[in-house]
Order: structure tokens, then sequence, then C-alpha cells
């Protein structure tokens, strides 16, 4: 309860309002303890409005609770009055007197059927009522089995195919599938090479076109092929030919002695220097084994 007052608060309506509905609510917390420690003294606590709104809470639903409580042992006491005074059933005393005169194969066979009736869920326990539920379920079971066999056998193959893909997939990443770090710079050289390779080829047919043309088609002032000094100029021509071609072996041999060499000019020359280096080694040393032999 709140005891900070004020002498404006002594005349305010609406404090003195809420000062009596907190007296109410300490005075009603006060008499719910009290019924709950019965014979046992109430433990101290602070009163302020939180600890008065957390008790009121409290007992309103231990009061709900009771309330509830109180009903249900009501009701639970109107229905065993209502079962006590309910006349006996004469179908529960038939059933008694049935299954007390039964003999036992008839009471093994009632209680099958009724087991039976159970587990198909008919209501009635009529045989063509209970065939054709057992027939139904025994449609329905078959369905069922020939779905999960198909689902197994799909379930098999599909996890046999998804192991072949990983093998493949590992197989995939061994080194030997792994793109070099030089394949970059090795296409370029080749496509060098081939642009320049091509650029030769053009050249060739060029020339061997025109060399075509001067064999097939006399020049002004020439003499024809048919002639004898056609056939001379085209020995002759022919022989310049037999000499440029055995040039042209020995350029690419020539050529060939440079195979190994880098693309680019200053790379050759490094390998050049390193080969004279390696050949002034081996000089020196076959010098050296001479006069080692001398001496």
């Amino acid at each position: 309860m709140d005891t900070t007052l004020t002498p404006t608060d002594l005349f305010s309506p609406s404090k003195a309002r809420q000062q009596r509905a907190q007296a109410r609510d300490w005075s009603h917390i006060d008499s719910w303890l009290a019924s709950k420690y019965a014979c046992r003294s109430i433990p101290t606590f602070e009163r302020n409005d939180e600890t008065l709104k957390a008790l009121r809470a409290v007992a309103l639903a231990n009061e709900r609770a009771d309330e509830e409580q109180r009903l249900l042992e009501k009701v639970e006491r109107e229905a065993l009055a209502e079962l006590e005074s309910a006349p006996d059933n004469p179908s529960d005393t038939l059933l008694t007197a049935l299954t007390t005169h039964l003999p036992p194969t008839g009471a093994h066979s009632l209680t099958a059927l009724a087991t039976t009736s159970i587990h198909l869920n008919t209501p009635s326990t009529d045989p063509s009522a209970l065939a054709h539920a057992l027939i139904t379920h025994t449609t329905t079971s078959h369905s069922l089995t020939t779905t999960l066999h198909h689902l197994r056998t799909l379930h098999t193959a599909l996890s046999t195919t998804l192991s072949d893909l990983r093998n493949e997939l590992h197989a995939l990443r061994a080194p030997a599938y792994t793109v070099p770090a030089t394949l970059p710079r090795q296409t370029a050289d080749r496509a060098r090479v081939t642009k320049q390779l091509r650029a030769k080829q053009r050249e060739c047919e060029t020339a061997l076109a025109e060399l075509s043309r001067a064999t097939t088609t006399p020049k002004n002032g020439q003499d024809d092929v048919r002639t004898a000094a056609g056939l001379a100029v085209l020995e002759a021509r022919e022989r310049e030919l037999l000499e440029l071609r055995a040039r042209v072996v020995e350029l690419e041999a020539q050529v060939q002695e440079f195979r190994g060499l880098p693309m680019e000019k200053e790379g050759a020359r490094r390998e050049v220097r390193r080969a004279e280096g390696e050949l002034e080694a081996l000089l020196r040393r076959r010098d050296g084994m001479f006069e080692g032999l001398v001496g």
C-alpha cells in the first residue's frame, strides 16, 4: 500500500478511490493468506504495488482452480448417483446368462467372432459383412505389400546409381583429370604457332599456284613447253625447284636444331647462353682429361 501521501492527495477524489481499492485488495489478500496458512504464521513480505498485483493474480488463479475442482466433484457425485439409481439393463443380464451357460467351444467361438469384428472395424457380426471386410483388408494388404516391394527395389536401384556417381566423381577429381597450371600458356603458344603455320601455308599455296601457272601458261616471248626450247626451260626450272627444295630441307634441318627453344626472343637467348656454358664446361673437362693423360 502506498503510504507516501501528500496534503494534496488527501483532498484528491481519484487518489482516495485508489487508496480504498488498494485497501480492499489487501484485505482480500490477507483473508486469503490467512485461510491458506491456517494455524501458521504468514511469511513477511514487502507491501507494494508489484507484490499486490502478483498476489492478486495468484489468489484469483487459486480461487478459479478451487471452483473448478468443486464443480468437478459435484459432477462426479451426480454421475455416481445416477449410476447407482439406474435400473439394471436387461441386455447385460441376458449377456451374462449367455456367457455363463455357453460351453467352452461356444465361448471361444463367441470371443473369436467379437475379436474378428473389432479387428476388422465392422459394427456388425454378420458373416457376409465380416467376409467382405476381410477380403477388402486382404486386397489392401496385398497392394501395400506390392507397393512396398517396388519402393524397396527403386531404393536399391537409386542407391546403386548414387554409389556409381560418387565413384565417378571421385575418379574425376583425381590428379590425372586436373587441368595443369601451364595450360593457358601452352594454348596461347600453340595458337600462335598455328597462326604462323597457316600464314606459311598460304604463302606456299600462293607460290605453288604461281609456279603451276608459270609451267602451264607460256609468257610473252617464251617458248611453249611442247617445243624443244620449252622443254629445256622446263628442265631448268625443275632443277631450280629441286635446288629450292633441297635448300628448304637444309633450312628445316637448321630449324630443327633450335627445337625446344622458347618462342620469346629473350628466352631463346638465355637458353642458347646456357647451352654455350655447358659446352664450354665440357670442353674444359675434355682438355683437363687430355692433359691428365699426356702428363
